[in-house]
């Protein structure tokens, strides 16, 4: 079925509302690969307008394949292990009252992808902890599963857990629908429990030059900002612990865009250490 989907869609489209406010009128802020990227007025979401359509989105997510322009691209992307330390020194940051506890922990990770995440947190986590991975994609399921990791492949189901922790790394921009997702979320998450949220805040940008890479359309459907994050997760009934911004655009980066654009892909250079792009990783707590 998702098959299917994948071979007629990409031509599918559909002009949406503001996924943030539901407001319209989107005036345009950039392009990739023929989609069109729009500025909401009111809350000022980046989302992709029109977009692909629901079955499109599904089989992209599953199979980790984008048809575009009649040529089909995988968004597999691959396992980076050097993530699991730096995983490990934000989440020191951003949980130390959890690791000073010393206690058994029920952990969710959202769009676990390769385990990463999950491996960071189980160097960190009382040894008695449980520790799940949802992920939709078969092909990164059964990779982190090969490495002992526990994963659920689907998406994040209703009630199934009483968590302490979800957290969600670098999805954000796949979900068309996050209130729905965070709506989600709150019905596995412990009484008084977290949520760890990771993205970048591209929607404080001005202007596209700003950003030092590529959008990642279609695959990536929306982008927020730091004041549309915490909207999203005050209007899911979630309070703002703390907020950690990094920034990506060292010189190994640069580099790395360098190399993209002589591959052809849709990058932007821009000078190392200048643009006011953050990847943020926001804890939240359940009120």
């Amino acid at each position: 079925m998702a098959s299917d989907a994948l071979n007629r869609t990409s031509d599918m489209s559909e002009p949406i509302c503001c996924p943030c406010c539901g407001g319209g009128g989107g005036v345009y802020w950039s392009e990739e690969l023929g989609f069109k990227l729009v500025r909401c007025p009111e809350c000022s979401l980046l989302y992709v307008n029109p977009r692909p359509d629901a079955a499109a989105i599904d089989s992209g997510v599953r199979e980790g394949m984008q048809k575009v322009n009649g040529k089909t691209i995988s968004v597999r992307s691959r396992r980076i292990p050097r993530k699991i330390g730096l995983y490990k020194r934000d989440l020191r940051t951003l949980f130390p009252d959890l690791w000073q506890k010393n206690a058994p922990l029920r952990w969710v990770d959202v769009g676990a992808g390769y385990g990463e995440t999950l491996e960071a947190v189980k160097s960190l986590a009382h040894p008695d902890s449980e520790l799940v991975g949802v992920e939709p994609m078969q092909y990164k399921a059964v990779s982190a599963r090969q490495r002992g990791l526990n994963i659920i492949e689907s998406y994040l189901q209703p009630g199934l857990f009483q968590a302490d922790v979800i957290s969600a790394i670098d999805i954000f921009s796949h979900i068309p629908d996050f209130h729905g997702f965070l709506a989600t979320v709150r019905t596995n998450l412990a009484p008084g429990g977290n949520v760890l949220i990771e993205t970048g805040n591209l929607a404080d940008l001005t202007l596209r030059e700003e950003f030092p890479g590529e959008l990642g359309l279609p695959d990536h459907l929306v982008f927020a900002g730091e004041k549309t994050l915490e909207r999203y997760l005050r209007d899911a009934g979630l309070k703002v612990v703390a907020i950690h911004r990094k920034r990506i655009d060292g010189v190994g980066e640069s580099a790395k865009s360098v190399v993209k654009m002589l591959l052809g892909r849709p990058v932007k250079l821009g000078i190392p250490y200048t643009s006011n792009f953050r990847q943020l990783m926001i804890r939240a707590q359940a009120v």
